[in-house]
């Protein structure tokens, strides 16, 4: 969908721990999946649909609505996303 809008975009990669399972990022602890080059700035957290966010992204997440980056959790679908660019006008 970024690509297909042309939104530059940076992906934060994360890997799974090989002994516990859990999808990890020590560097890049509560940031959200993606950070996209709009204005304002969007930054897009990805879940599945009984995903939870941690506490940590929780707090980052805020931290980010409040410097004024618009935030979305998209939860198994982009739905959300779709509406966002329609509203958006992008």
């Amino acid at each position: 969908m970024l690509e297909f809008k042309r939104i530059k975009y940076i992906r934060v990669d994360n890997y799974r721990c090989f002994r516990c399972g859990q999808v990890q990022n020590a560097q890049a602890a509560g940031l959200p999946d993606f950070l996209c080059l709009t204005s304002p700035l969007l930054c897009i957290e990805c879940k599945t649909g009984t995903g939870r966010l941690s506490a940590v992204q929780k707090e980052t997440l805020i931290l980010l609505e409040r410097s004024g980056v618009d935030v979305i959790v998209l939860r198994d679908t982009i739905d959300e996303l779709i509406e966002y660019f329609e509203w958006k006008e992008i």
